[in-house]
């Protein structure tokens, strides 16, 4: 969980996370990073449509892209240079799908909105 404002907000990993060199899943379906939030950090996490995290909500942060696929397993660093920073394992599709070979990467938070976004570094 990560405090920013007046919320708490609740980054989590979502889909199919692991084996995608034997058992790739259908598109859309592999590891992404999802975020709710709760002004008390203990009940009511809800998305950006107002749908509570428990009930199957959670607003995409960070999904597949170019050749970042099943981004998860994330936290929140808040770097005295960069600001909320979101850390993260992937598949780097140029150099292969096995668990062995993820990669680790970091993007900015942007909080403007109310929301994290994230930004190249």
């Amino acid at each position: 969980m990560f405090k920013y404002g007046d919320y708490n907000y609740l980054f989590f990993s979502h889909g199919v996370c692991c084996s995608f060199d034997t058992k790739k899943p259908a598109a859309g379906e592999e590891y992404k990073i999802k975020v709710c939030r709760s002004k008390s950090g203990v009940m009511d996490f809800r998305d950006s449509e107002g749908k509570l995290c428990t009930e199957g909500g959670g607003t995409v942060v960070l999904a597949s892209h170019g050749d970042v696929y099943g981004p998860g397993g994330q936290g929140v660093y808040d770097d005295p240079t960069y600001g909320p920073i979101l850390y993260y394992h992937y598949v780097n599709t140029t150099i292969g799908y096995a668990d062995g070979q993820k990669q680790f990467g970091w993007n900015k938070l942007d909080f403007s909105s109310g929301w994290p976004v994230t930004t190249l570094a």
